[in-house]
């Protein structure tokens, strides 16, 4: 399930395992980024489906 921890975790085991099949290395710093700014951007997405469609100008609490 996306959003899982056990996702997150498999993800990045994979990767770490990509890495040795000898493509184009990623590191796990980077890895991380990227599904950080996939999560802001849902958040982003979050708040303007919000207020488009309901009037509602809800912030997100992030835990």
């Amino acid at each position: 399930m996306f959003g899982a921890v056990r996702y997150y975790t498999d993800f990045f085991k994979a990767q770490v395992m990509y890495n040795f099949s000898g493509e184009e290395m990623v590191s796990l710093s980077e890895n991380y980024a990227r599904l950080n700014k996939e999560l802001l951007n849902l958040e982003k997405a979050y708040v303007i489906i919000n207020k488009e469609m309901f009037g509602l100008e809800e912030e997100l609490a992030v835990l």
